[in-house]
């Protein structure tokens, strides 16, 4: 037996409860919760990984520094071209002096700034079991409202299949 207007199938569990998320305010905050602290972990994992991963940031420049700063200490000089650039163009009287003395504030203000990545990644690596827990509440939660949504689509789906019977 046909009916003047076809009947609409329920669609699948998951696009019905995209479909009525408005309506059960629950599930909405739950699922909303658990997306951003998802997110945030995702986040925080990846700024981890790669400030772990590429942590060579000014490891060049200290090198070269000190590379020079010991061959100072050393009793090494630099060349003619080199001083008539720095006296020409910087202004200084006696460069290998100037350098000598600047270079180890200039290598500490980059051990500072590495030392200070390396907090971050301490800071980063703390924050991890904290959201993972967070992660771990908020799924739960976010279960727990998805399959009181299931049991009622289920209901649903009865009775459209006993609907389909009787006809």
């Amino acid at each position: 037996m046909t009916s003047a207007t076809p009947k609409k199938e329920l669609p699948y569990f998951y696009k019905w409860r995209e479909e009525v998320a408005d309506q059960y305010p629950d599930y909405k905050k739950a699922d909303l919760v658990h997306a951003t602290v998802r997110s945030k972990l995702n986040d925080v994992k990846s700024d981890l990984k790669y400030k772990t991963q590429y942590s060579t940031t000014h490891d060049a420049a200290l090198g070269i520094l000190n590379d020079i700063k010991v061959g100072f200490e050393a009793g090494g000089t630099i060349g003619k071209k080199e001083k008539r650039f720095a006296s020409k163009f910087l202004g200084m009287w006696d460069p290998e002096q100037e350098l000598c003395e600047n270079l180890e504030e200039s290598l500490e203000v980059l051990r500072e700034a590495k030392r200070a990545t390396f907090r971050k990644i301490v800071e980063l690596d703390d924050q991890v079991p904290k959201l993972e827990r967070d992660e771990e509440r908020t799924r739960k939660v976010w279960l727990m409202e998805s399959n009181k949504l299931e049991a009622i689509y289920d209901e649903l789906k009865k009775k459209e299949t006993t609907e389909e019977v009787e006809e």
